[in-house]
């Protein structure tokens, strides 16, 4: 079974994607499930919740920090842009929600290395659609290094991107079951990375985007 676990819709700010489109194109993928993964909101999940949909629909929340990006999944309760990475995973354990290093090596908004080994987390995501082949392999080589369970995502802001990156789960009915299997590590991952087209226009919209935020990384 295949399930993009990082998906971002209108209530993100920077996607367009509204979470009915986001569901009726996963179904056309042939996808699983589905977690929209909003930056600091869970506006989007409870608006696919009211789609009629057999995708299995996994609760969760890409939380800010000035670190870098963090995925809560299986948070249903916003919690707010956190003032630190060690207050970030406090706040989502203390929601029974597994803490997740989103693209841990990507300059912008990733948590990086050094806050990684300094943390405990349940996952890290090693296939990001949206990020280069060398970090993504990065991130598996980590993830394998410190014996922790794998997700993939699209990281899609735009419909034709959805199911670029999935994550593998068998024998799963409900986002629950999702959960478990990520706790047990019982997943793998799939999918293509970033192309060098896709990485030009990235890169330069990233740099757009920093240089309006006076050089912060987010």
């Amino acid at each position: 079974m295949k399930f993009d676990l990082h998906i971002h819709s209108i209530y993100s700010g920077d996607s367009k994607c509204t979470p009915r489109e986001i569901i009726k194109t996963a179904e056309k993928r042939g996808l699983d499930g589905i977690a929209i993964l909003d930056h600091n909101t869970i506006k989007g999940y409870e608006e696919a919740l009211k789609v009629d949909t057999d995708l299995i629909i996994v609760p969760g929340i890409e939380v800010t920090t000035p670190d870098g990006h963090i995925i809560a999944i299986g948070l249903r309760k916003e919690i707010g842009k956190q003032r630190s990475t060690s207050k970030a995973i406090e706040r989502i354990k203390e929601e029974e929600a597994l803490v997740i290093a989103a693209h841990p090596y990507r300059f912008w908004s990733g948590i990086g290395e050094e806050k990684i080994l300094k943390n405990e987390w349940d996952g890290i995501e090693a296939q990001n659609g949206r990020g280069w082949g060398i970090r993504n392999r990065q991130a598996r080589a980590l993830a394998e290094s410190l014996d922790l369970p794998v997700i993939g995502g699209s990281d899609s802001h735009r419909l034709k991107t959805i199911g670029k990156a999935y994550t593998i789960i068998e024998d799963v009915e409900t986002w629950e079951d999702v959960i478990q299997k990520i706790k047990e590590g019982k997943t793998k991952i799939g999918g293509k990375d970033r192309t060098f087209k896709q990485t030009f226009f990235y890169v330069r919209r990233a740099l757009s985007g920093w240089i309006l935020r006076g050089f912060k990384r987010i």
